[in-house]
């Protein structure tokens, strides 16, 4: 949401951005810091423990917005990945629209819980491997690389 991303250092506004590199096996987290500037990675979970322990993430962290990974072929086409990705993003929104109200005095949409943004990820998982050089361990490096793509365009906005 431009408006969050609108607000930085200085301005009163407190509160980090989640990133969310989405696997079937492994799920990758990244976090921003609270100026909107830097990504860096935080965990990587199995489905089962992304869903017990996303509030929890999304509060200690103090997260006001969520950037997804959003899957597409080389030529900008969804995929059954970005349906798989859909499917995903619906489940996490229910998921947050139990969170209601606001707390700590942030802003929290009525009906969604957080602002659920959806980014290219084409090539983060590669650029990861590049960094890494292997297979290993990607998926939080590939969030990192997402989020701070996301918050590399936002800065940048008119």
């Amino acid at each position: 949401m431009d408006t969050q991303m609108s607000r930085g250092a200085g301005s009163g506004f407190a509160g980090k951005i989640l990133g969310i590199d989405y696997g079937e096996k492994r799920i990758g987290l990244s976090i921003s810091d609270e100026t909107l500037t830097f990504a860096r990675e935080l965990e990587i979970l199995s489905p089962k423990e992304f869903w017990d322990r996303i509030k929890p993430i999304i509060e200690e962290h103090q997260v006001v917005q969520i950037v997804l990974g959003w899957p597409l072929n080389m030529s900008g086409q969804a995929t059954e990945k970005t349906r798989e990705v859909e499917s995903f993003r619906n489940k996490l929104l229910k998921k947050l629209s139990a969170r209601g109200g606001s707390a700590s005095g942030r802003k929290v949409e009525s009906e969604t819980g957080l602002p659920v943004e959806i980014t290219d990820e084409r090539l983060s998982s590669q650029m990861a491997q590049t960094i890494i050089g292997g297979n290993k361990d990607l998926d939080s490096l590939a969030a990192q690389i997402l989020l701070q793509n996301y918050l590399n365009k936002q800065k940048f906005k008119p």
